[in-house]
This record gives structure tokens, C-alpha cells and sequence, in this order.
């Protein structure tokens, strides 16, 4: 799913029940050693290390060795710290109501921080590295999720464009590495976002030529031609780590500092664009497909989109995880309003069933084995909510379909910005949210001033007044602290 923080701040979760009496560590079922390094992924948080890396994992177990990982954290020295003692293996807890199965993933071969930019930049023009893959949330692309182009006024975007030689952001980063790898005649590459962003691909893609144009016009001309960024649709439910995990891992026999935790379910679906020397991934179970897109948008909008708006009910009513919200009777009613609300405007992939799959995203989401946070979901709002509703509401109103459920999510998160402590880690835009919610003290006013917010709605709900009206009479009926 990719709701996992790069860091854990979480607090134990102590609501699993009681399985496997004394599971043990699935060890590695190959020799490291002979694992080559061709994949840089951007992006240490536990995502990517229970679900991406996974794929990459099954594949050596299956003799592949050009799957070698250098992982790279580009805001925190916390995870690599933590991982390179640790020869950079760790700890897969995969967590049913019924097992818990702990396994060894050893393809990260180097785990490098902020300090070692100048090393990812490197990785990146190196001929041996044939992919690249990017797990850093939302609000980290600095780009405008209403048009989709480069935003200049991100912190990192702004340092990079002024410091194209010392980039600290993720699209900064890659268009220095890409430079070096011309200049190096290091050949194609493939670059794939497996971001919560609808069409990732191409959204890396746009922004990356745009910075690019701006720093190094003939290094845009080479990217454009020889590097492809295929859109991916990712999907697992990964908890952060806490330390009763650490404890399992240690009870198990492993001293790990950085284990993770994700429900048995994975799956990767990915656009049928890539360069040549990338890893059989196929072969490990990812699906290509020349229609990632249909795939993304039921992903985003049903699991995604289910997932945040449980998230807001469920802090609402006081409820620490989301396997707590879906037992609550008094959530049912609501979550299938909404679910309603999605499925009635949703094109699925084809030969999917709809519902059917919904009906297996609230049983994932029953799953008290993974305690997935609500607060955890719930944070960077303003980022998510534009990709996981927001295009449900304009595809509602377009057809004439009911809109109500869908006005409640945003209800719920007005709720959530107004109960957190100023600072609090909920929103990238924080600060300008809290100042929104203080100057709009009733609903009209409120949902006016969030559909104007900038980078935020997309024109056609600025200004339409039935969604307007039913965003109002959520956000009196619902909004409150």
C-alpha cells in the first residue's frame, strides 16, 4: 500500500493474537556473494524493504544474481545506520490471523544515507545498473498534484534547481545521476516510481524532463530518448516497525534493529516499457501489462482511498488501528456507503471484478495480525486525498452519482487537522492547513477555502455547488474536533 514512514515513531502495537508458538527465521537460500548489484532503489521505508525488494529476493533464491539492491535514504541516516551492521539482511514478518512466517531478505547489498548522496549519484551512471526503483511517498516528488508538473517552490526542488550538482530530492538526485551516466555513455535505463500517484510513470517522467530542461538542456534531449520510467500499480499493507516486533525477530534467534512487518498479500503490476537488463521480474510474479492505469486507479481509489478514509473514521471514534475500525458494527454502514459510492463510478481492469475485489480489500483490511496504525495512514492528507478521492468526487458529479460518503472522508480529515497539536508531523502542509481550519469557523466557509486551496482540487470542484453544498453539510456534520 505504501503507507509506511521512513522512519518508526510508531508506539507497540499489542493487539495480535496469539500464533506460530515459537516461529522460527526462514534463513537465505542463496550466497550473497555472488549477488550483483544492478538495482538502486530510492527510498528505505518499510515498503519497498516487504514488498519490492521481496520480488528481487525470490528471484536469487531462484538463481538470479543480478538482483543486488543499493538502497538509498535520502532524508535520514536512520535506516542505513540501523541496516549496515547488520550486513544490510533483515527481518520479513508476513502476518496472518492464522501464521506469522519470519523469512531472511538479503538482496540489499549497501544502504547509504544523506552523507553518501555523492555514492547514489554514481550507482546511477554505473553501466551495471540497468533499474531504478522509487519508493518515497507522495509529497516527496515535489509536484503539483492538480497539473502534474514540476512544483519550483518544494523545499527540495527549489535546493536542487539552484544546486543541480548537490541535489538533496529525489528528482534533483536522478536527473544528476542521469547527467553523469551521458556523460559516462553508460546507455538506457529504466526508472520505476512505485508511488501511490495515479500514471507515476509518467508523473516521474514529466518532472524529471522539466528539471532537467532547466539545469542541462542537452541531458534532457538523452533522457528523453533513452530512459524509460514505466508506471507501476504496488500493493501491500505494511505496517511501520516497532519494537514488540524487534522483540518476535529476537525471540525468534535474530538480533535485528530493522525488521518489517506486511500481510501475506503482494502484488506488483507494471507497465510492459522496459529497458534492457532488468531482472527477470516476471518470473517472481510481477504482472506487465500495457494498462497500468486501470489497475492504479482501482488500487487508488478503492484500496487507497478505503484505506484513508477508515483511517480519519477511525480516529474519530477513538480506535488505534484499522482491523479495530472495520469490527466496529457502527463503521459498517459508512464504509459501505462509500464503497458504494466508489464502485459506482469505477472503470476496473479488464475481466475484474469490482466488487469482488473490494469485498477482498475490506477482508485485508479485517487482518488483526498486521495492526496497521490509523495515525499512521492518516498523515500527509493533503497529498493523498487528491490522488485517492478527490478524482471519485469529479467522476461522481460528471455522471450524476451521489457524493455524500465521498464529502464524509474529507469531513473526517478536517476533524483529524483540527485535533493535532501544533507541529505535529500530520500534514506537509501543516502550518497553512491549521491557519485554513482557524479562519473558517463553519462548513460553506471551510469547503470553499480547501477547493481553493492551491494544488489541492482539480477546477472542476472549485466552483460546482452541489459538491460544494455536500462538502459544507459533511464538514458542519462531521468536521468537528
Amino acid at each position: 500500500m505504501n503507507d509506511s514512514p521512513p522512519v518508526n515513531d510508531s508506539p507497540p502495537v499489542n493487539d495480535s493474537p496469539p500464533v506460530n508458538d515459537s516461529p522460527t527465521v526462514e534463513p537465505l537460500r542463496y550466497d550473497r556473494s555472488t549477488l550483483r548489484t544492478t538495482v538502486v532503489h530510492l527510498g528505505l521505508g518499510a515498503f519497498s524493504r516487504a514488498h519490492v525488494f521481496t520480488y528481487l529476493d525470490d528471484l536469487a533464491a531462484a538463481g538470479v544474481t543480478g538482483v543486488g539492491v543499493l538502497g538509498a535514504s535520502l532524508v535520514s541516516e536512520r535506516t542505513p545506520a540501523a541496516l549496515t551492521p547488520q550486513g544490510c539482511c533483515y527481518t520479513l514478518v508476513e502476518a496472518s490471523a492464522r501464521r506469522r512466517r519470519l523469512r531472511e531478505i538479503g538482496v540489499l547489498t549497501a544502504a547509504v544515507g544523506p552523507s553518501r548522496r555523492d555514492e547514489v549519484r554514481a550507482a546511477l551512471a554505473d553501466p551495471s545498473t540497468a533499474l531504478v526503483t522509487v519508493t518515497v511517498t507522495e509529497k516527496a516528488y515535489g509536484f503539483d498534484p492538480v497539473g502534474g508538473h514540476l512544483d519550483t517552490s518544494h523545499e527540495a526542488v527549489a535546493h536542487d534547481l539552484a544546486h543541480p550538482g548537490e541535489p538533496v530530492g529525489v528528482v534533483g538526485t536522478l536527473v544528476a545521476g542521469l547527467v553523469r551516466r551521458r556523460a559516462a555513455g553508460a546507455g538506457p535505463l529504466t526508472v520505476a516510481s512505485c508511488d501511490n500517484v495515479a500514471g507515476n510513470g509518467r508523473m516521474l517522467a514529466t518532472l524529471v524532463q522539466e528539471f532537467a530542461e532547466r539545469v542541462d538542456p542537452a541531458a534532457a534531449r538523452w533522457i528523453a530518448a533513452e530512459v524509460s520510467f514505466p508506471s507501476s500499480m504496488v500493493d501491500r499493507i505494511v505496517p511501520a516497525t516497532t519494537d514488540e516486533l524487534r522483540a518476535e525477530v529476537a525471540a525468534a534467534g535474530v538480533r535485528d534493529a530493522w525488521p518489517v512487518i506486511g500481510e501475506p498479500f503482494r502484488q506488483w503490476v507494471l507497465e510492459d516499457r522496459l529497458g534492457p537488463g532488468v531482472p527477470p521480474l516476471v518470473a517472481a510474479g510481477v504482472q506487465l501489462t500495457d494498462d497500468v492505469a486501470a489497475w492504479e486507479r482501482m488500487k487508488l481509489r478503492v484500496l487507497n482511498g478505503m484505506h484513508s478514509a477508515t483511517a480519519y473514521l477511525g480516529l474519530r471514534l477513538g480506535h488505534g488501528t484499522i482491523a479495530e475500525v472495520v469490527a466496529d458494527p457502527a463503521t459498517v454502514p459508512l464504509l459501505d456507503e462509500l464503497q458504494s459510492e466508489i464502485l459506482a463510478v469505477l472503470e476496473p481492469p479488464r475481466g475484474e471484478d469490482a466488487a469482488a475485489y473490494a469485498a477482498s480489500v475490506r477482508e485485508r483490511f479485517a487482518n488483526p495480525a498486521v495492526g496497521h496504525r490509523c495515525l499512521q495512514i492518516a498523515m500527509d492528507g493533503s497529498a493523498k486525498l487528491p490522488q485517492r478521492i478527490l478524482p471519485t468526487v469529479v467522476d461522481a458529479l460528471d455522471g450524476g452519482s451521489p457524493v455524500r460518503a465521498l464529502a464524509r472522508v474529507l469531513a473526517w480529515w478536517v476533524a483529524h487537522l483540527r485535533r493535532c497539536a501544533p507541529g505535529a508531523p500530520a500534514d506537509p502542509r501543516a502550518a497553512e492547513l491549521a491557519a485554513l481550519v482557524a479562519s473558517c469557523p463553519d462548513g460553506p466557509s471551510l469547503a470553499g477555502s480547501l477547493m481553493d486551496l492551491p494544488g489541492f482540487a482539480p477546477p472542476r470542484l472549485r466552483d460546482d455547488p452541489s459538491w460544494l453544498a455536500a462538502l459544507a453539510a459533511a464538514i458542519d456534520e462531521e468536521g468537528a474536533p
